[in-house]
């Protein structure tokens, strides 16, 4: 039986700035976010983007709502990280 896939969300941003002072946020409150860069199948301006994890996203999106912090958007893409990435034999 095969595992439902994982959900990541990444948060998109005009520019750095916006960026980090969400990441400062969301830290002071306690909720989880990875700074990252953008996936490649996703456009934004900035390189950056905070990784979000599907049982963290609705705190997170209170948090935006509650910051007034600008984003540019939300990507929701399926996980797509090769566990055996780093195993050469």
């Amino acid at each position: 039986m095969d595992a439902a896939p994982v959900t990541d969300y990444y948060i998109l941003f005009h520019n750095h700035t916006e960026g980090m002072a969400l990441y400062q946020y969301l830290r002071s409150h306690g909720e989880r976010a990875r700074i990252c860069p953008v996936p490649r199948t996703v456009s934004a301006c900035c390189g950056m983007s905070l990784l979000v994890l599907e049982e963290d996203i609705a705190a997170v999106r209170r948090c935006v709502a509650d910051s007034g912090i600008s984003i540019a958007g939300i990507a929701e893409l399926p996980r797509d990280i090769d566990p055996r990435r780093d195993r050469y034999c």
